[in-house]
C-alpha cells in the first residue's frame, strides 16, 4: 500500500534526482516499519509527532510507544485476532481530538467472519504472552550478553571491584540449562551451532539479535562509488518475502533491485531501480518431523486422527519471482541471467530452520482429490481465532511422513501447525489443549458455513468431506500414544559410530543450515575424530562445487526422513547402511 501511495506523490521523472532528494522531508505520506535505520526512523517519528505528515502507512511497529496528537483517522486493513492488538492500533487515533477508525475487510477467514457480525469485535480475546525459556538459541543469546568475556557480568564485577571468578556462578534460579551454557561460554566449550552464532554476533550480541527474533539480521547496502549507504535490516524470514535475489526491495518508498545476497556475511547488495514490484514464486514448504527419541513432546490419538507435537525441520524455497511493470507481468525463474548484474546462478533460494510444531494425520488425507493445503490453512486460521497469538509467529503447511514410526506409516500425509521462531516458542503446542480444541470445533462450524456460502469450498467436495471426518475425530476423547522411533542396532563393542552415508546429505549447522552432500567419511587427526568430505548442494548460496570441504562430524546433522544414515567402523574404516 505504501508503494502505491508514494507513486501519487511524485511527478513524472522524479526518479531522476533519486540520489539527491531527501524524500523523507518532502513527501506528505510516509511508510513506517521496524528495521529502518535510526536516523530515518527518528525523522519519520519527528514529522509525525509535530503534525507535518498528512498520513503514514505502518506495520504493527506503530502500535506502541508513541503519543501522536495529530492522527484523527485510521484505516485498518483486515481485523486483528486479539483485542490487545486491535485496541493498541485504534488507540493511536483521537488522543487529542475526535477521531474515526475505518476497518477494511482483508478477505481472510477471520475478517469475513467479523464482518458478518461486527459485534464480535467487542468480544475478541486478549493476546497471551509467550515465554519459552528452553529455546536454546534464546538462552545462548542471553548467555553471550551476560557471560562472555567482557560481557555484562564482567562489567558489573569490575564496577563493584569484585575479582573475576574462574567459574560463572549465580544465585538466581535460571531456566534449565542456562547456567551450564554460561559456563560453557566462559571456557569456550560451545556447540558448532553456537560457534556460528558467536562469530556472527561479534562484540555486540545485544545489537546483532533484535528483540523479537533469534536470528542475525541481514543488512541491506547500496554502493554508489566509494559511498556505501545503509538501507535497513531484515530477518531471514523477511528476506524470503522482501529481498530475495532479483526482487524489488522497497525502503522508505524507494525501490531497489536486489543484486546479490551474501548469506555468510548477512549482506544484501542492492541498486536503484524503477518502481516495479515483484512477488516471490515459492514451492510448497517442506516439513520434516523428527520422531526420534527425545524429539517427541506428546502423541495423541483421536479415533483415526493422530496428532504429534515434535521438533521439526522446515525448508522454504523460492524458485523465482513474478515482476509487474505497469500493466505487464513477467516471470523470472532461477538461475538468473548475470548480464543484468544480478548474481544468482542456482535453481532455488532456500532457508532451513528448526522449530517445533503439531502434525495431524488422518486416512482421509490420502484421497487423491483432498486438498490438504486448504485443510491446513483453515485449521491455522481458526486456531488464531481461538488463541490469538501473533500471526507471524506461527504458520502452516501440508506434507507427508518419509519414514515409518510406530502407528504412523511411511507416506502418510499430514497437515502441520508450527512455530516460525527459530528454535520455537512452542506456541503451536497450545492447539492440543482441550480448551483450544473445543474452541476450534465451535468456531469451525461457523467458518465452514461461511466458506460454503462464499464459494470458497463446496459442501460435497472431497476436501470438505475429509475436513468433516477430521473434525469429528477431534471431538473424541484422546488417547496418549507412544511414537516409537526405529531402534538403532547395537554398537559392536561400542565402537560403531552413526554417520550420514556417502551420496546422501545433511545440514551444515556451522554454515546457516546449508545442505551438504557427503562424498566420504574418514578419520581426520585435524578434527581429532571422524570427518565428512563433500560439497554444498546445488542450491546452496555461494556454493563452489569444484571445491571439496571437510567438516567435523558434529557439524553435519541429519534431515529427518531424508538423510540416509549408517555406521562407521573405526577399525576397518568401512561404512555400512543402517538396517531397519
Amino acid at each position: 500500500m505504501g508503494t502505491n501511495v508514494s507513486r501519487f506523490q511524485h511527478k513524472d521523472g522524479d526518479d531522476e534526482d533519486f540520489p539527491y532528494e531527501n524524500h523523507l522531508e518532502k513527501l506528505n505520506i510516509l511508510p513506517y516499519r521496524a528495521g529502518y535505520e535510526e536516523h530515518d526512523r527518528q525523522l519519520i517519528q519527528e514529522r509525525l509527532s509535530r503534525g507535518a505528515l498528512a498520513g503514514i502507512v505502518s506495520t504493527s511497529a506503530l502500535e506502541l510507544g508513541l503519543d501522536i496528537p495529530y492522527l484523527t483517522l485510521a484505516i485498518l486493513v483486515g481485523v486483528r485476532y486479539s483485542a490487545t492488538s486491535f485496541y493498541q492500533r485504534i488507540g493511536r487515533i483521537g488522543r487529542h481530538a475526535p477521531g474515526e477508525v475505518i476497518i477494511v475487510n482483508g478477505g481472510d477467514i477471520h475478517s469475513a467472519n467479523i464482518f458478518r457480525n461486527p459485534q464480535q469485535l467487542l468480544g475478541m480475546p486478549l493476546s497471551e504472552g509467550a515465554l519459552y525459556l528452553e529455546n536454546a538459541r534464546v538462552q545462548y543469546i542471553h548467555a553471550l550478553c551476560l557471560a562472555r568475556q567482557g560481557g555484562e557480568h564482567d562489567r558489573v564485577c569490575s564496577f563493584l571491584g569484585l575479582k573475576e571468578s574462574p567459574e560463572f556462578k549465580s544465585a538466581i534460579p535460571w531456566a534449565k540449562g542456562f547456567l551450564e551454557l554460561c559456563r560453557s561460554e566462559r571456557i569456550g566449550e560451545i556447540s558448532p551451532e553456537f560457534q556460528a552464532m558467536k562469530a556472527q554476533a561479534g562484540e555486540a550480541p545485544n545489537h546483532a539479535f533484535p528483540l523479537r527474533d533469534v536470528e542475525i539480521q541481514f543488512q541491506v547496502k547500496q554502493k554508489r562509488g566509494p559511498v556505501e549507504e545503509a538501507l535497513g535490516s531484515l530477518s531471514y524470514s523477511q528476506l524470503m518475502r522482501e529481498a530475495y535475489p532479483g526482487g524489488i526491495y522497497y525502503y522508505t518508498t524507494r525501490p531497489y533491485r536486489v543484486c546479490r545476497v551474501n548469506i555468510h556475511r548477512r549482506m544484501v547488495e542492492v541498486r536503484h531501480e524503477k518502481k516495479y514490484t515483484t512477488k516471490a514464486q515459492m514451492i510448497p514448504t517442506l516439513v520434516f518431523p523428527n520422531l526420534s527419541e527425545g524429539n517427541v513432546f506428546v502423541g495423541k490419538r483421536f479415533g483415526e486422527l493422530i496428532a504429534v507435537e515434535s521438533t521439526l525441520q522446515i525448508r522454504e524455497s523460492i524458485i523465482g519471482y513474478k515482476e509487474r511493470r505497469g500493466p505487464n507481468e513477467i516471470s523470472c525463474l532461477y538461475p538468473l541471467d548475470p548480464t543484468g548484474n544480478i548474481y544468482f546462478d542456482f535453481p532455488r533460494f532456500t532457508r532451513n530452520f528448526f522449530t517445533t510444531g503439531v502434525t495431524f494425520t488422518h486416512p482421509a488425507m490420502r484421497r487423491p482429490d483432498v486438498k490438504n493445503e486448504v485443510i491446513a490453512q483453515i485449521l491455522f486460521e481458526v486456531f488464531l481465532m481461538v488463541l490469538p497469538v501473533e500471526r507471524r509467529d506461527i504458520h502452516f503447511a501440508a506434507d507427508r511422513y518419509r519414514v515409518e514410526r510406530g502407528p504412523i506409516g511411511e507416506g502418510a500425509k499430514f497437515v502441520a501447525i508450527y512455530d516460525q521462531t527459530y528454535g520455537s516458542l512452542r506456541l503451536s503446542a497450545r492447539i492440543l489443549e482441550e480448551r483450544t480444541l473445543r474452541g476450534i470445533l465451535e468456531k469451525m462450524a461457523v467458518i465452514m458455513k461461511l466458506r460454503w456460502e462464499e464459494g470458497g469450498m463446496e459442501k460435497d467436495s472431497e476436501t470438505a468431506t475429509a475436513l468433516g471426518e477430521i473434525l469429528a475425530c477431534m471431538g473424541e476423547t484422546p488417547e496418549i500414544i507412544t511414537i516409537g522411533a526405529t531402534p538403532a542396532p547395537a554398537e559392536t563393542s561400542g565402537r560403531l559410530v552413526r554417520v550420514i552415508l556417502p551420496g546422501s546429505k545433511g545440514l551444515n549447522i556451522r554454515s546457516n543450515n546449508e545442505e551438504f552432500v557427503v562424498e566420504s567419511v574418514f578419520y581426520s587427526p585435524h578434527y581429532n575424530g571422524l570427518a565428512y568430505r563433500g560439497c554444498e548442494c546445488e542450491g546452496a548460496i555461494g556454493a563452489n562445487h569444484d571445491v571439496k570441504t571437510i567438516l567435523a562430524l558434529d557439524s553435519l546433522i541429519e534431515i529427518p526422513g531424508e538423510s540416509k544414515v549408517g555406521w562407521y567402523d573405526p577399525e576397518s574404516g568401512e561404512v555400512t547402511a543402517e538396517t531397519v
